[in-house]
């Protein structure tokens, strides 16, 4: 027998059904890994419809998921998570430097946006992160994403989040993702469609820049009538 002490039990027994064949005990409880956020399912797989483009060197990415993570990262961040919680896991070089642009891009007015972690999943063995997102990019056929050491090291990185962003359709047809979206559909909230949930994201970002815009406008108000009364 075999005991981890690093993930919610809900995510390591996704492991423990593909690779340790009922082998993995729990060192630790659910309790110890409560849920970062109130609204962030503990594993969920994100239904993203999008197309994979192959870039240079053989590389593949995936514009919608890119950005999908993009909106869940920003959300996460707004929502009061440190940066140095979240890791951004992809099997493909190509999607890490995609996503990362987006990342240096974006103005969301936000210093904790540059301690996200975003690695492929060679980079990550080892390292853990509180809450991990993995963005599969394949769309058309699985690839080599399903190699069972890659799987296991991508699938066992969270403590408390494990959010999957990738295509139902395509993954659900290869025999362990498919695995992997069961235990997905058997949790509450466990399968969501990136579209559906998106307006929910949206909300929380719309609500933070308008707080962020009303902070500034009060600032400027001060200094106006700190130098009037000089």
């Amino acid at each position: 027998m075999l005991t981890q002490y690093r993930c919610h039990p809900v995510i390591s027994a996704i492991a423990n059904d593909l690779f340790y064949e009922g082998n993995l005990m729990d060192g630790i409880s659910e309790t110890e890994r409560s849920p970062v956020l109130e609204w962030l399912p503990t594993l969920c797989f994100y239904n993203v419809t999008g197309a994979e483009q192959v870039e240079s060197e053989n590389s593949f990415q995936n514009v919608a998921e890119a950005a999908f993570t993009l909106k869940l990262i920003q959300s996460l961040l707004v929502s009061g998570v440190a940066g140095s919680m979240i890791g951004v896991i992809t099997l493909y070089k190509s999607q890490m430097y995609k996503i990362c642009h987006l990342l240096s891009a974006v103005d969301i007015g936000h210093p904790d946006i540059k301690a996200v972690q975003v690695s492929t999943v060679d980079a990550f063995q080892g390292a853990e992160k509180e809450i991990i997102i993995l963005s599969c990019v394949r769309t058309r056929q699985v690839g080599f994403i399903d190699s069972e050491k890659r799987m296991n090291v991508a699938l066992t990185r969270g403590r408390r989040h494990l959010l999957i962003v990738g295509s139902l359709s395509c993954l659900r047809k290869n025999r362990l993702w498919g695995r992997v979206i069961q235990h997905c559909e058997g949790r509450e909230g466990g399968l969501q469609h990136a579209s559906q949930c998106e307006p929910q994201l949206d909300h929380l970002l719309k609500d933070y820049f308008e707080k962020q815009a009303e902070e500034k406008q009060k600032k400027k108000e001060k200094e106006k009538s700190k130098d009037k009364s000089q």
